[in-house]
């Protein structure tokens, strides 16, 4: 019981001071993570949740961010830099088998949002926008300059948008990650096609100062 008070109390702390941090009310930082799945449907119900975490494409996704505030207006504009880590299963011809494979990814989202308050410590957020993909395979400390300039020389965009509410300065957010072109592809020792872009959604957590 102590733990649990204490981690309240610890967790209202840094709601309270993250107005202290906003730079002038411009400019805000934060971080999330959170939950990514394939699955067709965003779970309600235990069903469901079951489901897609079982579901092929599922993994975890972390993010950090900078957020622009419009003065004067509701709007803001966010670039993100994201990693994400899934799990995908492709099922093989020759021999009715299927192999797992785990990829990682690294994309900036750039997102135009708008947001509402509902009182003074409670507000709601809608956002859309693309996400360009900067590389795979890699983690944040594998990067290096010359995967910004292919990701801008040869851009790779994708889309998302979200739905999200903010108590102090913890967030919580669900987005749906779509795509601009089909990404399926069918080769000899491959069961059927696969879908190189498939749409997705996320569920995330996180903190803004």
């Amino acid at each position: 019981m102590k733990k649990i008070v204490l981690s309240c109390l610890v967790l209202l702390s840094v709601s309270l001071t993250a107005g202290a941090n906003n730079i002038l009310g411009i400019l805000n930082i934060g971080g999330r993570v959170g939950i990514i799945s394939s699955s067709e449907v965003i779970p309600t119900t235990q069903e469901e949740i079951t489901n897609a975490i079982k579901a092929d494409g599922t993994g975890w996704t972390g993010t950090v961010f900078a957020r622009l505030n419009i003065p004067s207006l509701p709007l803001y504009i966010q670039p993100e830099l994201q990693y994400t880590n899934t799990t995908i299963t492709i099922p093989m011809v020759t021999d009715n088998s299927a192999s797992t494979e785990k990829h990682t990814y690294i994309d900036l989202p750039v997102l135009l949002g708008a947001e509402f308050g509902l009182g003074s410590l409670v507000s709601v957020r809608v956002n859309a926008g693309p996400v360009f993909a900067i590389t795979s395979e890699k983690g944040f400390g594998d990067l290096v300059e010359e995967d910004f300039i292919a990701a801008y020389n040869e851009p790779k965009m994708t889309w998302t948008a979200g739905l999200g509410v903010k108590v102090l300065a913890i967030i919580a957010e669900v987005r749906y990650n779509g795509n601009f072109t089909d990404g399926k592809i069918d080769t000899e020792n491959i069961a059927g096609s696969i879908d190189t872009n498939r749409t997705s959604w996320n569920l995330s957590l996180g903190v803004m100062f």
